[in-house]
């Protein structure tokens, strides 16, 4: 399976994170397609997460488990933070 996902993060930029999908991805037409099209693009950047921390790990730059602890607490922060309507945090 080949998914392009591109994640371009600038914290000088007013959205400091935008996604998109590479020009060969056809958008959905359905709302079913759509949303496997998003699951999927999840676990696959659940997977690059994963590496990135096999990375720091396996050059010993960090601890996994302090670096899947810190995930984890923004996991559980974002859990318990009330969203807006369009799923942004509320300030």
């Amino acid at each position: 399976m080949k998914n392009t996902i591109i994640i371009d993060v600038d914290t000088d930029r007013e959205q400091p994170i935008l996604l998109g999908k590479g020009p060969e991805t056809k958008p959905p037409t359905t709302r079913e397609e759509g949303a496997k099209m998003l699951m999927d693009d999840i676990a696959c950047v659940t997977d690059a997460l994963i590496n990135l921390v096999h990375i720091v790990d396996q050059n010993q730059y960090g601890d996994k488990q302090v670096l899947i602890d810190k995930i984890k607490e923004q996991f559980d922060e974002y859990l318990s933070t009330p969203t807006t309507e369009n799923n942004e945090k509320s300030e």
